[in-house]
């Protein structure tokens, strides 16, 4: 074995050990992947939960073989193969972290949100994982999901639309784009985010990798937000990953007679936290923030060319405070505005004035104004 980052490559590739015997080897052999292969017999079958199958995957003859194959398709498609060191922090943190990553892009250094739901949305659920993903954004974290069809789609284009990046985790090795519709969102992602897999190339999606997909989903992230979701589904099952991750779970409501929304009632009724716009969001992964990142003007100066500002630019003062109290989507009268921003009523009347003029909220014969 050349170096460490090939080690991990291929203990990545074994298909007889998993994150978990991964896990049981490396802190047997103090990290060091290339150990674990100049191992002895004795030596790894005495390590608890390491067998006979695992012992002859470690020492097949065809592993260097794999290896330079893997190592050309990593260069030829312009992939990076993260290994465990390089990972992000909250995915180290989790029970059973992945060997290795491989990433088409490169992944944004923000706070990351999980929006996840069901493949068959309504008009409602893929509204709001739009809107959701776009406040989100602006106000600078990153929001994650599987980049399957209906919510997921839809949040990952939410996130795009307003000018930041997101991230798409694969059940599948990153040569296999599914659904294959999702080929032109594959690539808008990898402009400014990041496509990312812990499966090699030629890995196809199955009933095994999508949950072991799904716990990095959540596992990355500060918070995960299911809009729309069956009764049992794979949304589910990353919430619940989130739960015992010790992550935020939200959910949106929905109609309790509309079947896509069953999943969410029941999560919400075991503790998850009802939200109805992006802003309840935003105040409870606040503490995530980094201390030099504000809500209207994060500039993700770690990633170039990578960066993006926040669709709306610098914004202070009380026009900032205004934009704050809009960004979940709300139609707020002056009254409310003034209230829940603490300034005076001819305070909150001249910035919305300003911000009238410079077309960055709208005014409705209600009397009601909304972020544009």
């Amino acid at each position: 074995m050349v170096n460490n980052r090939d080690a991990f490559i291929l203990l990545n590739g074994l298909s007889k050990i998993g994150p978990i015997s991964a896990k049981s080897l490396l802190e047997n052999f103090n990290s060091d992947p290339c150990a674990i292969f100049q191992a002895s017999r004795s030596e790894l079958l005495k390590i608890k939960g390491i067998g006979e199958k695992i012992f002859e995957s470690l020492k097949g003859s065809k592993n260097e073989e794999w290896l330079a194959e893997e190592k050309q398709k990593i260069e030829k498609r312009n992939v990076t193969f993260l290994v465990q060191p390089e990972l992000p922090e909250l995915l180290l943190q989790i029970y059973d972290p992945p060997i290795g990553l491989y990433v088409a892009g490169k992944i944004p250094n923000r706070p990351f949100v999980a929006i996840v739901g069901t493949r068959n949305p309504t008009m409602y659920g893929q509204k709001q994982a739009r809107l959701m993903a776009e406040k989100l954004t602006q106000a600078g974290f990153c929001v994650v999901s599987g980049m399957a069809r209906g919510i997921d789609t839809a949040a990952h284009e939410g996130a795009l639309d307003a000018g930041g990046p997101t991230v798409a985790f694969l059940g599948s090795g990153l040569d296999i784009v599914y659904p294959p519709e999702n080929i032109n969102l594959y690539k808008r992602i990898i402009e400014t985010g990041a496509v990312v897999s812990e499966f090699p190339f030629g890995r196809r999606a199955d009933r095994q990798t999508f949950p072991m997909r799904n716990r990095l989903v959540s596992g990355i992230s500060q918070g995960v937000l299911v809009v729309e979701s069956a009764a049992s589904g794979g949304s589910l099952i990353t919430a619940q990953f989130a739960a015992d991750q010790g992550r935020t779970v939200f959910a949106v409501p929905g109609r309790v007679d509309q079947p896509s929304s069953a999943g969410c009632h029941k999560i919400i009724r075991e503790g998850a936290t009802l939200v109805c716009s992006a802003n309840e969001i935003i105040d409870d992964l606040r503490p995530y923030m980094k201390k030099d990142q504000y809500l209207l003007n994060y500039t993700d100066q770690d990633n170039e060319p990578n960066s993006n500002s926040g669709i709306l630019g610098e914004v202070s003062g009380d026009e900032g405070l205004i934009i704050n109290k809009l960004m979940g989507g709300e139609q707020l009268s002056l009254d409310e505005l003034s209230k829940r921003t603490s300034l005076s009523m001819p305070d909150t009347m001249s910035a919305l004035t300003l911000l009238e003029l410079s077309r960055r909220v709208k005014k409705y014969p209600s009397g009601k104004y909304e972020l544009i």
